[in-house]
């Protein structure tokens, strides 16, 4: 295999089914059809998040999650992925979640390889598109809160090993309301990380063909601090 002119080598082997599906930009990563809301009016809002796996080898490998700041309005310091609306320069999906996670984490879009963004996903109740954007970097890179306050730290979350996404012991189903909503990574460190952001990293964990959160795993209500 020729390495790509990033200088960054090639994209390592355990990322390679996911990434194939990325670089067709179709593919479904997270399918939302039975949890379809009747259509809101008005245009729709197009955004998208960063998926940044860093890591040569999966054991060892890491995924970016940020926490909200604790000042803002709409979901203060719930976990998610780096991430916003397109802006009128932004060149495509891709160039949104790169320039997003730079505003946010001081990311410097030469330290990863964007590998392709996967279909957007429709959401419930509101007229707006995520477009999830999958990226590779071959070592952890720095990142942390800018000035901004949109975020309030940076978590890397292991994929494999104690404490990591696939470790059953940090795992649960999610109880909000009385009503189940999914997949819940209770993490080390207060990284609580549910809803929307939690599905999506159970389907990317799906694509690397690790084991996700189980059906019959430990249901959990969703901490009051974490609901905002």
């Amino acid at each position: 295999m020729i390495a790509p002119a990033d200088g960054h080598g090639p994209t390592p082997s355990y990322l390679c089914p996911l990434a194939a599906r990325a670089a067709d930009g179709r593919d479904v990563l997270l399918d939302r059809g039975l949890d379809r809301r009747p259509d809101v009016d008005g245009p729709v809002r197009r955004s998208a998040v960063l998926v940044l796996v860093a890591g040569h080898e999966l054991d060892g490998a890491a995924l970016a999650l940020e926490e909200r700041g604790h000042g803002l309005r709409s979901q203060p310091g719930q976990f998610s992925l780096p991430g916003g609306g397109v802006e009128p320069a932004d060149a495509d999906l891709a160039a949104t979640a790169v320039r997003e996670a730079r505003e946010e984490t001081g990311l410097d879009p030469a330290a990863v390889r964007v590998l392709g963004p996967f279909a957007p996903i429709a959401m419930p109740w509101r007229s707006q598109q995520v477009t999830p954007v999958l990226a590779w970097a071959p070592r952890v890179p720095e990142l942390g809160p800018t000035a901004t306050g949109e975020v309030e730290r940076v978590v890397w979350a292991p994929l494999v090993g104690p404490g990591s996404l696939t470790d059953p012991a940090h795992h649960a189903r999610g109880l909000y309301g009385g009503r189940e909503v999914g997949p819940v990574f209770d993490l080390p460190g207060d990284a609580f990380v549910w809803g929307f952001t939690a599905m999506i990293l159970e389907q990317v964990l799906t694509g690397l063909g690790l084991p996700p959160v189980a059906a019959d795993a430990p249901v959990r209500g969703i901490p009051a601090e974490r609901r905002r």
